[in-house]
């Protein structure tokens, strides 16, 4: 069902390194579980990845995660897949002139997500870079599966450990 577990980070690289051979059709599933952990599902095509990870910090995440075996590919679908968009110069003043009309600015975000996704090199020369869609659930994991839920549980007794250990002082408040 699953592959050995692995740093979060490293597993973030890979993907990183997946999407800019080929930023489409990705979909990426988050949502934090009833023990305050985030938990990220990415898929693209039949590979899948479970992230489950803690935040120490604004700046800073610890995280276990697996590729998952096996997984189904998705039938045809008009659903919208993540991945970074250009804004170019005449969309940015478009933009600024939308701001405070919500429907205006709808029709300009739905045009923009409406672009095939670019890698990320492809993406750094202009003046913005719309990120997503990022589909959010209150439990990412019992969404799509019940059969996750061992990984899931692993994940979760692993991830316990590490903060634990290495950010006890990050769990409990000051007083």
């Amino acid at each position: 069902m699953y592959l050995p577990l692995l740093d979060s980070n490293k597993i973030r690289a890979e993907i990183a390194r997946l999407y800019d051979r080929d930023p489409q059709g990705w979909r990426v599933l988050t949502g934090r579980d009833g023990h305050g952990f985030y938990d990220l599902l990415i898929s693209h095509g039949t590979e899948a990845w479970q992230l489950k990870e803690y935040q120490v910090n604004p700046y800073k995440f610890v995280g276990l995660g697996s590729r998952l075996r096996d997984m189904p590919q998705p039938g045809a679908t008009e659903e919208m897949y993540f991945g970074l968009r250009p804004i170019g110069a005449d969309q940015m003043k478009e933009l600024a002139s939308v701001i405070d009309d919500p429907i205006s600015m709808s029709d300009l975000a739905s045009r923009i997500l409406k672009q095939n996704p670019v890698a990320s090199n492809e993406a750094a020369n202009v003046p913005a870079i719309l990120h997503g869609p990022i589909l959010q659930s209150p439990r990412p994991i019992e969404a799509v599966s019940s059969a996750h839920s061992e990984l899931d549980e692993k994940l979760r007794r692993q991830l316990r450990h590490i903060v634990n250990r290495d950010f006890r002082h990050t769990v409990t408040p000051y007083i």
